[in-house]
């Protein structure tokens, strides 16, 4: 072989340093892509820790408003729940705040009904005030994933009577709920 064709064969061939930097490139694409998957894994674990939550927090809402929780808990409950022992949940009643804030006052219950001044200055209606909503809030805590946030707070206005039951003096003579 002449000087000539081996210097054209050479030339044709890749150097070290172009092979260092092909293999340079493809690791940090391959670097990017793990970690856009690794981020979609936690963006679908975190979408359906917020699915479950929402649906435990419904659950919750419609159980207070048939009254199952109207012996346990006075303004304010507290568990887990039994089936995902990772989701806890508290239910409020109220205005007040969930006892984590810093807003809260006192330990009392915070009627969401308010009369009219005017109505207690006249006294020839005396009627009893009747409470017609309470305010209900359940806040479902979930695995805290990344930055992401790990709760998730539902408010509904529940009918009074469906959350605290009917006085005994308007329930019918003979029912003894």
């Amino acid at each position: 072989m002449s000087p000539p064709l081996l210097r054209e064969r050479a030339r044709a061939a890749f150097t070290l340093v172009e092979v260092a930097v092909a293999i340079l490139i493809v690791g940090i694409a391959l670097t990017m892509v793990l970690q856009s998957l690794n981020m979609s894994k936690v963006r679908a674990k975190q979408t359906q820790n917020l699915k479950a939550a929402r649906q435990i927090g419904a659950q919750l809402m419609a159980e207070v408003s048939v009254g199952k929780y109207r012996e346990k808990m006075d303004s304010y409950y507290t568990n887990t729940y039994e089936e995902d022992p990772d989701f806890s949940y508290e239910i409020m009643l109220g205005e007040t705040a969930f006892p984590q804030d810093d807003q809260i006052e006192d330990g009392s219950r915070f009627d969401n009904w308010y009369t009219d001044d005017r109505l207690e200055e006249d006294e020839e209606e005396e009627e009893e005030a009747v409470e017609p909503y309470e305010k209900v809030r359940v806040r479902v805590s979930f695995p805290q994933l990344m930055d992401y946030s790990s709760q998730l707070e539902l408010e509904r206005w529940i009918p009074w009577d469906q959350v605290y039951g009917e006085e005994e003096e308007d329930l019918p003579e003979g029912d003894d709920r």
